[in-house]
């Protein structure tokens, strides 16, 4: 068999050897142009591993060396410029060394600039994400669902892990409605501690009104119940409680009087909006009101040195259910039914029987956490009345005492839970809850409603029988 190589024979050796010569001339040839070649490309970089620079054929041959300004028939690549991606080449190490000192100072200046630039960018991105928060945290754009943004609002960062037992979401705040210089102040308007009823919680007694003070009380609670028809006015779906809050605040102030739930142990607004499962102290929010929803509002006024304290619960809207309405109604009519009982002599613990009793037959719970209390010259003070029955109230109305009663029923079980915000109430179950409170004087026959409704006081959505009740 064959194969392809040519051999060369004694007589023609010479030929064979030409041959050879020519075919080494051709790969000598070759290897010059690749060579030449190469020359004319991008130069090939490479690390001189004992001198810490790099070394490469210049691009142009006007470059001048960055030490001592020669035209660079070769380069030298400063490392840290070249990590930077700057250009910035040396004749020779020596060269290099010798310029170090001044070239270094380079460095400094270019990372001075790009930590500039980084901080520049970084505050653009920080702007771009407060944008966006303080966009997604507007009323209109608010998302109670997505908690996402909550961390960034004082208020509802409270809320981020918290377990919620009905629909009510926190909604944002607004800040603290301003009180003119002008407007008589209770002691914790401006510390939040309310130091008067602090030294008076060391007594037991219950605290007889004087007839000046019966006086100033009862214009107090003729204020506060304009307060909070108005209020009730306001109430409609898409009505935010803050909106109801501001107007409130207004209203209150014009009446030179100062809003008493304001700064009481650092509570953020002017009077109390408690929706749907919300037992009692809601904060008023951007939420809006929706058809369907039940409200309780409720106000308190400071005014002449004295407070006066009342509540009610409004259907909001027309597509109210039967369960809301015959727990409105309930909690309405146990109230009235323990004032009609109100007399001297009359042991305060009595009263939670009597309006436990009322409730429990129509299959509804009283809260057991909240009482009423004594009122007037302290916005909270003795006596103490649960609105449940076996309780251990102490003492014995007698004329002269201003107390409220303000029972909180129900629709599912008593329990409440306390939320984040440390004065948020809501139903344990997630159900409804309503309630009512009225400021009482005991006379020497029997007892005075000071926050009675007025004649042309809107309507609460129901008869409210009060050829039954008048006291």
């Amino acid at each position: 068999m064959s194969d392809n190589t040519k051999q060369c024979d004694s007589s023609s050796n010479q030929d064979c050897n030409n041959i050879s010569k020519s075919s080494d001339a051709k790969k000598e040839e070759a290897l010059e142009n690749k060579k030449g070649s190469n020359s004319n490309e991008d130069s090939t970089s490479f690390k001189r591993e004992d001198e810490n620079v790099e070394i490469g054929e210049p691009r142009d041959s006007n470059l001048v060396c960055k030490g001592c300004g020669e035209n660079l028939t070769k380069k030298l690549n400063c490392p840290v410029c070249l990590k930077n991606k700057i250009n910035s080449y040396f004749c020779s190490q020596e060269c290099f060394k010798r310029s170090w000192k001044e070239h270094s100072k380079m460095h400094k200046s270019e990372k001075e600039n790009n930590e500039k630039e980084a901080d520049k960018e970084s505050k653009k991105v920080e702007k771009n994400n407060y944008t966006e928060i303080t966009k997604e945290l507007l009323p209109q754009n608010y998302d109670p669902t997505n908690r996402k943004y909550w961390i960034y609002d004082s208020h509802l960062r409270n809320f981020l892990s918290f377990n919620f037992s009905g629909n009510i979401r926190p909604w944002p705040i607004s800040k603290m409605n301003y009180v003119p210089d002008h407007i008589d102040k209770p002691d914790y308007a401006i510390t939040s501690i309310p130091t008067s009823e602090l030294k008076y919680k060391r007594k037991s007694d219950i605290y007889v009104n004087n007839s000046d003070e019966i006086e100033r009380i009862k214009e107090a609670c003729i204020l506060g119940r304009k307060t909070l028809d108005y209020a009730h006015s306001l109430v409609s779906p898409g009505v935010t409680t803050d909106e109801i809050d501001k107007k409130v605040h207004d209203f209150i102030i014009k009446n030179n009087a100062y809003p008493s739930p304001l700064n009481y142990y650092e509570f953020p607004k002017s009077c109390c909006t408690s929706v749907n499962e919300i037992v009692c102290h809601g904060i008023p929010d951007y939420r809006p009101l929706k058809n369907g929803d039940i409200i309780n509002i409720d106000i308190s006024v400071y005014y002449k040195g004295v407070h006066a304290d009342l509540n009610e619960t409004y259907f909001v809207g027309e597509n109210i259910s039967n369960e809301a309405k015959q727990l409105v109604e309930t909690c309405y009519f146990s109230l009235m039914e323990a004032i009609k009982k109100c007399k001297p002599g009359m042991l305060y613990k009595n009263l939670g029987n009597i309006i436990d009793a009322y409730v429990s037959k129509k299959h509804y719970s009283v809260v057991r956490t909240y009482s009423g209390h004594g009122v007037g010259k302290l916005f909270h003070s003795n006596p103490t009345i649960p609105h449940f029955r076996k309780n251990k109230a102490v003492g014995i109305m007698k004329p002269g005492h201003v107390f409220t009663i303000e029972p909180m029923i129900n629709e599912g079980h008593y329990a409440d839970v306390l939320w984040p915000d440390k004065w948020t109430s809501a139903t344990a179950d997630g159900k409804l809850s309503a309630q009512f409170e009225h400021t009482l004087l005991v006379t020497q026959t029997g007892v005075e409603i000071l926050t009675k409704r007025f004649p042309d006081s809107p309507s609460l959505g129901f008869d409210t029988k009060d050829d039954l009740y008048i006291i």
